[in-house]
């Protein structure tokens, strides 16, 4: 195999951030998921409740752009929790009708109990921050988040 020359030897992909930020990403989100998914929940369907929680009501659109997903992608997502009766439809459900969707008491409940796990997994302890180092990269992050939204 042909040697590489030292400008390409020397490159290591740990000093990609945005590799890193991939891997990292995965992990949190794998953590967050096996500690949601007690509650029959994962970081998206989370996310959907929460944000309800916030605004009170959200159409399809304003779903999709709030957790980040196509709007083909949020109304099976919308199936599910409303199967649940986590979330309810409200309006006419019809191409080209407002239909937004709302929380239901039963999702209050398990939004509370899910607002509890996720808070908990901001200690990245276990995997070597601490509480001050973790509270900084959450600042960081959403620091690139806020400068990143439309």
């Amino acid at each position: 195999m042909p040697s590489l020359p030292d400008s390409e030897a020397a490159r290591d992909l740990d000093d990609v951030l945005t590799w890193n930020v991939v891997r990292v990403a995965r992990f949190v989100g794998n953590r967050l998921a096996g500690r949601l998914a007690g509650l029959g929940l994962n970081p998206i369907q989370f996310g959907v409740l929460a944000f309800l929680e916030k605004e009170g009501e959200l159409t399809t659109a304003e779903i999709a752009r709030a957790v980040l997903l196509r709007p083909q992608s949020v109304a099976p997502l919308l199936d599910g929790l409303e199967a649940r009766d986590l979330i309810r439809r409200v309006g006419d459900r019809g191409k080209g009708r407002r239909n937004p969707a709302r929380m239901t008491e039963a999702g209050r409940e398990v939004l509370a109990q899910a607002w509890v796990i996720a808070l908990a997994a901001n200690d990245l302890d276990d995997a070597a921050l601490s509480t001050d180092e973790s509270n900084e990269l959450n600042r960081l992050l959403l620091k690139i988040a806020s400068a990143t939204e439309p």
